[in-house]
């Protein structure tokens, strides 16, 4: 049945007085059940992002799957709290999604003391999709290329103050930015932003100095001299920027620079199981595609597929180690 048909058919039903019936008829519930409308990604950033990204290339193909449209909704600012609180108090349907890094939820519980949502009590887990390094750069004119560098120009006398920019307050790149100025005594004054895009783009514009985004989005600048590399998250390079050392390797010590993030998708606790198992087919067939797998390279991501229980667990784990990190770098955001 085409997506026509079956929203004709789903007319006829209730013109007809029907529906209370449909459950006692598990082969019309099965043709006329999901989706019957456009499905929604809610993003927490702007557009031009990594998680954007992701999104819509997500939202293409679960549209070609599902044979009805997907579309992304960005819905920007206070550390993606906007976004998830939305999609927590959206009907639990499988028409209303959550694509976001780990600090909407795990950070965030820590951050706020009154966040207006919860992640265990408001959420369906539906899957883990990769995990992800961030690189710190700075902008051409900022005469540094590694840890060492930064930290001895940022302690001069005769250094401006500088500005290190994020995708939003209470992010990782917030965080790391923190853990900056608390293991070297620095000063570095945090900006936040609704979302990566707008972050590099001043970042390469000289509006900030510093910051730390996707390798994805970052490399490109770097590679064309606009943005100085001073090293990636984690002990190890990527894959996508070889030539950049580690900020583990350069002597950083702090949890901040070894500890990886996560994209993974939630839906409203409550929805339907057979909603949340096609939603871990889908998003498993797109992170086995092809082009999945480049683009996971090409930002420094590595594949990391956890569906439902494994990702919840996933999830638990995570928490106390950022409740740790959070506490250890003194960040509070109400």
């Amino acid at each position: 049945m085409s997506s026509s048909d079956r929203r004709r058919w789903l007319q006829c039903v209730g013109a007809l007085g029907l529906a209370p019936f449909l459950s006692t008829c598990p082969k019309l519930s099965a043709q006329g059940g999901y989706p019957v409308r456009t499905v929604r990604i809610v993003v927490g950033f702007a557009a031009g992002g990594a998680a954007d990204t992701f999104a819509r290339l997500l939202a293409n193909r679960a549209g070609a799957s599902l044979g009805q449209s997907v579309i992304v909704d960005n819905r920007p600012g206070a550390g993606a709290v906007i976004a998830a609180e939305h999609v927590a108090k959206s009907p639990a349907d499988g028409h209303t999604l959550f694509l976001t890094f780990s600090e909407a939820l795990v950070a965030n519980t820590a951050l706020y003391r009154k966040l207006p949502y919860n992640p265990k009590r408001d959420f369906a887990f539906i899957s883990m999709l990769c995990a992800s390094k961030l690189v710190v750069a700075v902008n051409k004119s900022i005469p540094v290329g590694s840890l060492k560098e930064l930290v001895a120009l940022a302690r001069a006398p005769f250094t401006k103050p500088m500005n290190f920019g994020s995708w939003g307050a209470g992010s990782h790149g917030h965080l790391l930015c923190e853990a900056l100025n608390k293991s070297y005594s620095l000063a570095l004054q945090h900006i936040p932003y609704k979302g990566e895009g707008p972050v590099i783009q001043d970042l390469v514009a000289g509006e900030i100095q510093i910051a730390a985004g996707s390798i994805g989005a970052m490399a490109p600048h770097i590679r064309s001299g606009a943005l100085r590399a001073v090293g990636v998250i984690g002990d190890k390079p990527s894959a996508a920027l070889p030539q950049v050392p580690s900020l583990i390797e350069q002597g950083a010590t702090a949890r901040a620079f070894a500890l990886l993030g996560w994209m993974g998708l939630v839906a409203p606790t409550g929805t339907p199981e057979r909603v949340v198992d096609r939603w871990v087919t889908i998003v498993r067939e797109f992170i086995e595609s092809n082009e999945a797998q480049q683009r996971l390279l090409a930002f420094g991501f590595e594949p990391k597929l956890l569906a439902k229980d494994v990702f919840f667990r996933a999830w638990q784990a995570d928490v106390p180690v950022w409740t740790r990190l959070i506490s250890e770098t003194g960040v509070t955001l109400d």
